[in-house]
């Protein structure tokens, strides 16, 4: 009691909001937990999504770049490109659309190609590199395969995507009966529509520019020697002759390969594939004497 005669009430007011001042309890503290999780199994799916998306916009985007460059390469030259046919494609005497190996046979050598922008974008016969804007589109954003097998960090292969065999080689078994497409005037056969040149293929198939699948097959002989890519909701992009681009739904369960498999085999029998099928007959044609 102050001289005065006044009271203070100050300590019982410091006791008063020390008893306001309560933590959470852990009852609320699990609400809140709850509600966070919630929130984030709400967003994060739609947050991968547009990411998907997204990654799917600028793979289409890169193929059409390269379908541009390809068009290019065969109205200067007269002769469309070639296929690459081996780990040193783009030399002179190997001359195919691009160059390098991105497959995990070989040794430091061979590695080495599957960083090398060079193998893209340098000079070499066939090569349509130099009438694209940049090493980028070679790749698409969402193939995150390492140079190191098994591998998904940087640095990442160069190449996401291969081209027709069809396209500048011939068919080693029926080559005067099995339409090869060395030129525009080759397609005479068929409408340019109706042939595919690029695809994005599987990253555990991916090794030389080219992709084969057993042909011709007959029904329930579809045999896969390589995969298509379905990283984008099991589609993928796939470009041809004419120019146009689009993406391909893949709707078989059997086009995801069993990667287990893959170490040993790289053939695989999948009767009545229509994802098979659909590419089988939009990858070559017979020809004026072949059958009808």
């Amino acid at each position: 009691m102050r001289p005065d005669g006044w009271v203070s009430n100050h300590g019982s007011c410091v006791g008063s909001l020390r008893t306001g001042l309560r933590g959470f309890t852990l009852i609320e503290l699990l609400v809140v937990v709850a509600v966070i999780a919630i929130l984030a199994s709400l967003l994060l799916p739609g947050m991968a999504r547009a990411k998907d998306g997204a990654h799917r916009i600028v793979c289409l985007s890169n193929m059409r770049q390269l379908m541009l460059g390809w068009l290019m390469y065969e109205s200067e030259t007269g002769r469309l490109s070639p296929t690459a046919s081996g780990p040193y494609s783009g030399d002179v005497t190997n001359p195919g659309w691009t160059a390098g190996w991105m497959g995990w046979q070989g040794g430091p050598d061979i590695a080495s190609m599957r960083t090398n922008l060079n193998m893209l974008m340098g000079p070499g016969a066939g090569k349509i590199g130099p009438y694209v804007k940049s090493a980028g589109v070679f790749r698409c954003p969402a193939d995150r395969s390492g140079m190191i097998k098994n591998s998904e960090r940087p640095p990442y292969r160069v190449r996401s995507y291969s081209m027709n065999v069809a396209i500048g080689t011939p068919h080693s078994r029926d080559p005067e009966w099995v339409v090869s497409f060395f030129k525009m005037s080759d397609f005479r056969r068929v409408s340019p529509a109706g042939i595919w040149v690029l695809l994005e293929e599987h990253s555990h198939t991916i090794d030389d520019g080219r992709f084969e699948l057993m042909w011709p097959a007959s029904e329930g002989a579809e045999n896969w020697t390589g995969y298509p890519s379905t990283r984008h909701g099991r589609a993928g992009p796939v470009s041809f002759a004419d120019g146009h681009v689009e993406i391909r739904k893949w709707v078989e369960a059997s086009t995801i390969p069993n990667l287990r498999k893959l170490e040993t085999d790289m053939q695989f029998l999948v009767p009545g594939s229509r994802d098979f099928r659909w590419l089988h007959d939009r990858t070559r044609v017979y020809g004026d004497h072949g059958p009808q």
